[in-house]
């Protein structure tokens, strides 16, 4: 859906029903809200005040009239050094991407102000609701079953971990039979595929698994329709395994299923790993100027020189002065991270961790769920971003949301999973989609390599240090996220029928 603020200028002018969660009328302006939950896409269009829940379609629109927007030096930099755009950023200039607790303003005389507020703070919970594992069932199952059946069927992204799980027991529950579930196997050692079958054998649901074959040709004609018909790339670690495995499952149609989205309310497991990253890190700026650039980009000494909100951000990820060598471009984005450091400097880490929801989650691993399902055809599906599922969970007794001394999270959801699964979470453990990205790299090294080198956006003489890269890749695996980065983001300005050949690299109005 897709609105025209200035629309909306005139006194009698009212709200659409679809927009009252994330608009608001003010005296002679509008206030956008990111979805509170954060599994709706809001993108803003700041010049031509024109709003969308699809990127896509608010491209089309600016085009259309002639607005064809530049792609954002701060939203690329990001990239490349985080793997992720954070909010209220984006791939373009001038385009604000908004998620949990953001809020702009727009007012009469033109003037605009960002701000945020996360909303699922610990301390803002009632703790009064009545815990229940049949009515969490019972709230999954609706918003699961809402989301099947209006987009006429699907599929479920089931990882095997517990937040898969459940929604699998959502469509059991919901007699959704027809919908099937899609496994990603990394290969034969990976356990997640046998767990997965486990529980679909139990629920009575098809159980399919995607196994990524050393097909190089089949790989390069997938991956480049995705870049394609995508308008923003995703550098999450499985981002790869997750495009290839929606385009295989099924033919274009219907919604697929996903299980994340719930940590937001649900709370952040501050684990012993964390914990020991943020004592250890590195203070200083001089000392941390000089670790990240003496120190090689997949050396775990980055992960110290990272602020405290940093550490929670997955892959070995170059540093400016890295992306620098190849991209006249790039910005220094770690202003960003250390305000929001500043931001959240008086919060324990308990509650600093809380927000990473709004910071990571939605612009990392919801964005490679959402592009995905879109290019291959299908409308992404969240069930746990319900708002009624949140406001429940949230509203808590904390002892049933999460145990501080463990830093166990989800106390209910496992509990729901014992009983009506027989799943034990602490006995399954973590699981996830896999990826051997390593061995993803030197299967596809020419691929690749011509990707990268294709890409109007880097210097071509700068381009060693990422060949140096891929060069050693047997012998330092680890580089492959810094390598598989600079190549998405390659193959969609190559390819994407979003940016147009004259797109450059702008300074953004929403650029810090």
């Amino acid at each position: 859906m897709l609105l025209d603020l200035n629309a909306l200028s005139a006194a009698s002018e009212e709200v659409p029903i679809e927009w009252r969660a994330f608009l608001q009328r003010t005296d002679g302006g509008v206030v956008v809200r990111g979805d509170r939950v954060g599994g709706t896409e809001i993108y803003l269009a700041r010049d031509a005040r024109v709003v969308s829940d699809r990127l896509d379609e608010l491209l089309t629109h600016l085009a259309d009239r002639g607005r064809e927007p530049q792609l954002s030096a701060f939203g690329i930099s990001a990239l490349l050094h985080h793997g992720l755009v954070p909010p209220p950023h984006s791939e373009f200039a001038g385009i604000d991407g908004l998620t949990i607790g953001d809020r702009v303003t727009i007012r009469g005389d033109g003037a605009i102000a960002a701000t945020w507020e996360y909303p699922w703070f610990p301390a803002n919970s009632r703790n009064d609701n009545t815990p229940d594992e049949a009515h969490l069932l019972e709230l999954l199952t609706a918003a699961t079953e809402r989301q099947v059946r209006d987009a006429g069927g699907g599929f479920l992204m089931l990882s095997s971990g517990k937040d898969s799980a459940a929604v699998a027991l959502a469509l059991a529950e919901a007699g959704r039979s027809d919908v099937f579930c899609v496994t990603y196997s990394s290969g034969p050692e990976d356990p997640e595929p046998a767990v997965a079958a486990e529980i679909c054998k139990r629920l009575g649901l098809e159980h399919r698994v995607f196994q990524l074959e050393n097909d190089p040709a089949a790989i390069a004609t997938a991956l480049t329709a995705f870049f394609r018909s995508s308008p923003a790339v995703g550098a999450d670690l499985a981002q790869i395994p997750y495009v290839l495995a929606t385009a295989a499952a099924g033919s274009p149609g219907g919604v697929v299923l996903d299980g994340g989205g719930n940590d937001s309310y649900m709370g952040f497991p501050v684990t012993g790993r964390w914990t020991a990253k943020t004592r250890l890190r590195i203070r200083g700026r001089k000392l941390v100027d000089l670790v990240q650039r003496h120190s090689p980009v997949d050396s775990p000494l980055n992960y110290l020189a990272r602020t405290r909100l940093e550490t929670a951000i997955s892959g070995r990820m170059m540093r400016v002065h890295e992306s620098r060598t190849f991209f006249p471009g790039a910005v220094d984005t770690r202003h960003y991270w250390q305000e929001r450091d500043r931001e959240t400097a008086d919060l324990d880490l308990f509650d600093a961790y809380a927000v990473l929801e709004r910071f990571i989650t939605p612009p990392s691993s919801q964005k490679k769920h959402n592009l995905a399902a879109r290019a291959a055809g299908h409308e992404p599906g969240v069930p746990w971003c319900g708002p009624d599922i949140a406001d429940y969970y949230f509203n808590l007794p904390e002892e049933h949301r999460y145990d501080r001394k463990t830093g166990t999270n989800k106390l209910l959801l496992r509990s729901m999973l014992l009983r009506y699964l027989d799943y034990d979470a602490a006995e399954v453990g973590k699981h996830y989609f896999a990826f051997d990205g390593a061995r993803f790299v030197a299967e596809n090294e020419a691929f690749i390599r011509t990707e990268i080198d294709a890409c109007p956006m880097w210097d071509r003489t700068g381009l060693g240090l990422v060949h140096g890269w891929i060069d050693q890749i047997e012998q330092r695996p680890k580089l492959y996220h810094p390598i598989l980065t600079v190549f998405m983001v390659s193959g969609w300005r190559n390819h994407s029928r979003f940016v147009t050949d004259g797109a450059v690299v702008a300074a953004g109005a929403n650029d810090e």
